[in-house]
């Protein structure tokens, strides 16, 4: 059972935390039907299998690592975990993520798939831990900056995050407190790359997708190259980062920037001056990369405007659906990134037990950022289990500093949901130096009439591009 208890800490905000107790349940639960899954050895070395007297050692730059022989519904043997499961181990960690405001819809699903994580640890013989979420309120800096305050007045030093740790506001506090952190919803974005005890693990966009983007779009439109972009406005110094970044993608891929870079505030609903000047000179190819609410309600304004331009944005929820009015729907929305397909065949065998516990929690299929938290959460209990076998004792393993010494040996092993096939699980490498991912399966989908069909498929730098179909 899990309680939740909101408080009202002091300096204002809302403070949820999360008591999971399991006690005996995986002695009392009854396993499903096994199905099979392959061979062990991969997994056995990337995950930490190691307490038997080795180490774990590195997936070779794979995007998969063998799954093992594993019961349905029990997450230590779809890992391929036998030993060292640490379940005496008790560990506080912090979330800080988009509970109210523009951007709850994130807060609500990130939460959802922390505690099916939780939960499926437990009950597979691990740790037990409790999490405790602060409310960024949807982008709001000085939220994050007491979140953090309180974070480390509690003596946590392990954190879940999003909004690439509240738009950059927490990240000093991060790395002074070492307060190891990753973070699921935007990634390191390319201002939050390299920051200390701070890692993203999906793929920043639009920037990732841009390589893989204008390959898909120079196919089928050799000669129409103007390209803009619609996107966040996070003060002068942040934007120009990311514009730096797309000049140098448009100038490398044979693009043409036609001097359309417009930028609203965070949860903007009135995207009329952005219009009028997209109006006057519209790109071949629009980036919308706005988040939540925002592409649905641009879209939908864009599409009365009589905006010719083809738009592509940066994500695909549920928010945005419904802030489109009918417009996704009807018209059709297509967009590229790190995309999470629930319905997929050739799901894994760690992304399909995920969608099975989420679907029996919540009667629905999970999202990409359910599925970025749950995989993140796993992850957590992977570093503790490495540290463990590398002779961390068990009041180190709940230490910030130890799991980003044991990330930071062990960067290309991260299990993962995203990549594999149908029998081996997926695993992700991060960058020392950027401290973001270096693969990661992306593409580029659409979505209309309720349903999503993949376009093309790449990896980081449009590596490996292959059209879908």
């Amino acid at each position: 059972m899990c309680d939740t208890v909101i408080s009202v800490p002091r300096g204002g905000g809302r403070t949820t935390t999360q008591k999971c107790v399991w006690g005996k349940m995986k002695e009392q639960r009854k396993m499903s039907k096994s199905f099979r899954l392959g061979v062990a050895v991969t997994l056995v070395a990337a995950l930490g299998m190691s307490a038997c007297g080795g180490s774990d050692s590195s997936s070779g730059g794979s995007d998969t690592t063998a799954a093992g022989e594993a019961p349905a519904g029990n997450l230590a043997e779809t890992l391929g975990y036998t030993d060292n499961l640490l379940g005496d181990v008790s560990c506080d960690i912090g979330a800080v993520l988009a509970l109210t405001g523009p951007g709850s819809f994130y807060g609500d699903t990130m939460t959802k798939g922390i505690d099916v994580a939780v939960k499926a640890i437990k009950e597979a013989g691990g740790p037990s831990f409790t999490v405790t979420t602060w409310d960024h309120k949807s982008g709001d800096p000085a939220a994050g900056v007491t979140a953090m305050k309180e974070i480390v007045a509690k003596g946590i030093s392990i954190k879940l995050a999003s909004y690439v740790d509240d738009l950059g506001a927490m990240l000093a506090d991060t790395a002074k407190s070492k307060v190891f952190t990753l973070d699921g919803g935007g990634g390191t974005s390319i201002f939050g790359q390299g920051q200390p005890y701070f890692w993203g693990t999906r793929a920043i966009t639009p920037n990732d997708t841009i390589d893989g983007v204008f390959k898909w779009w120079k196919e089928g439109h050799p000669d129409n190259l103007t390209v803009g972009v619609l996107g966040w406005d996070l003060g002068e110094a942040l934007n120009k980062m990311i514009k730096d970044d797309f000049d140098m993608k448009v100038k490398r891929n044979g693009m043409t920037f036609n001097g359309v870079y417009e930028l609203n505030a965070v949860g903007a609903t009135d995207f009329s001056q952005s219009i009028t000047k997209i109006k006057a000179n519209q790109p071949d190819l629009l980036l919308v990369a706005v988040y939540g609410q925002d592409p649905g309600a641009f879209v939908n304004q864009a599409s009365t405007a009589g905006i010719t331009s083809f738009m592509m944005g940066s994500e695909f929820t549920p928010d945005g659906i419904n802030a489109s009015k009918g417009v996704y729907d009807s018209a059709g929305f297509t967009f590229a990134y790190d995309y999470f397909d629930a319905e997929s065949p050739t799901l894994n065998p760690v992304a399909k037990l995920f969608v099975d516990k989420f679907k029996a929690a919540y009667d629905k299929l999970p999202d990409f950022y359910a599925a970025n938290f749950f995989e993140n959460t796993i992850r957590l209990w992977q570093l503790m289990r490495q540290a463990s076998a590398a002779g961390a004792t068990n009041d180190q393993l709940c230490v910030g500093e130890t799991l980003n010494t044991n990330l930071e040996a062990n960067l290309d092993s991260l299990v993962s949901l995203y990549g594999g096939d149908a029998t081996t699980n997926g695993v992700s490498a991060l960058d020392p130096k950027t401290h973001s991912v270096l693969r990661r399966p992306m593409g580029v989908f659409n979505y209309i009439n309720g349903k999503v069909t993949p376009l093309a498929y790449f990896n980081i730098d449009g590596a490996d591009y292959t059209p879908a179909g």
